[in-house]
């Protein structure tokens, strides 16, 4: 399988929907699409359609929500399902999420 990455943007507003399996094999994928973030306020990430995350994917997402931080947009997850819901608790990415954005609320 595969990742493929739907990318739209409205205004300040960047959504990027994940199909497939992010994994090791494909989280270089994302990078790209990091890349271009200039003059974003809001990044969300549409999981609505993803499949599989290993601990690589999440390490894609760990980096996104560190650019979050240096160029100060808002990161949003939308479409996560219970088994991703459950890996992001485990590995306490909700939290960092939170840690990182702490000092902007």
């Amino acid at each position: 399988m595969e990742l493929t990455i739907q990318s739209k943007q409205t205004g300040s507003t960047k959504t990027l929907k994940l199909k497939g399996i992010l994994d090791i094999s494909t989280s270089s994928i994302i990078e790209p699409y990091l890349e271009e973030l200039d003059n974003v306020e809001r990044l969300i990430f549409d999981f609505s359609e993803l499949e599989f995350i290993d601990s690589t994917g999440i390490g894609s997402i760990m980096n996104a929500i560190y650019l979050s931080k240096e160029k100060n947009f808002k990161l949003i997850f939308n479409g996560v399902d219970e088994m991703t819901h459950q890996v992001f608790e485990t590995v306490g990415l909700y939290h960092i999420l939170e840690e990182i954005h702490k000092e902007d609320i």
